[in-house]
């Protein structure tokens, strides 16, 4: 068959894992803006969102707090890689347990995201599946996460076996649901 009648074939994006780096961090917060839609808020900038207390628990001093695990996906689909998504977990100290997502000191929060041009493609799962497998390497039996009730990824996190177990009034007044992910002991 001529090459102009061949089927024609979508270009598969090449999505590697690998474990954050203190060089990462300023990815990651670019990411939690994304996760926690402060890019749908008008005026909003990724400083202002570096100052809020509701977000700032999940990046303050990374990579120094026990516990802290982190993935980044990385598109190496073209000529130079791309970061295109991160997921972590980390677990609430202090006055960070006052937060109505807290669950108690042994389950960690999940924050994840990907860049919006690559949302549906598979590496949102990807990195699900793959820190949810790391967690379960370290015995966490237990993971939170939140999300925006019309959040389009609830249903992918409920695919990887998150419940929602709470609706809850999230920092703008809107309503977000708890969910938890919890892992069955070892028979």
């Amino acid at each position: 068959m001529p090459f102009s009648e061949a089927p024609s074939c979508k270009t598969l994006e090449v999505i590697e894992l690998r474990p954050a780096t203190a060089d990462d961090v300023d990815f990651m917060w670019h990411m939690l803006y994304y996760a926690s839609y402060t890019d749908r808020e008008d005026g909003v900038t990724l400083d202002d969102m570096k100052s809020n207390p509701d977000l700032i628990r999940h990046l303050d001093d990374w990579g120094n707090r026990t516990g802290d695990i982190a993935l980044i996906a990385v598109d190496k689909t073209g000529r130079e890689s791309r970061l295109v998504g991160a997921s972590w977990l980390r677990h609430m100290i202090g006055h960070e347990q006052q937060d109505v997502t807290f669950v108690d000191e042994h389950t960690p929060e999940l924050v994840i995201s990907v860049v919006p041009e690559i949302i549906g493609r598979g590496a949102g799962s990807r990195l699900m599946s793959e820190i949810l497998h790391i967690a379960d390497g370290y015995g966490i039996r237990q993971v939170v996460l939140s999300a925006r009730a019309s959040n389009p990824a609830v249903t992918l996190y409920e695919r990887h076996g998150f419940e929602i177990i709470e609706r809850i009034t999230n920092r703008v007044g809107t309503e977000s649901v708890k969910m938890l992910r919890v892992t069955p002991s070892p028979q």
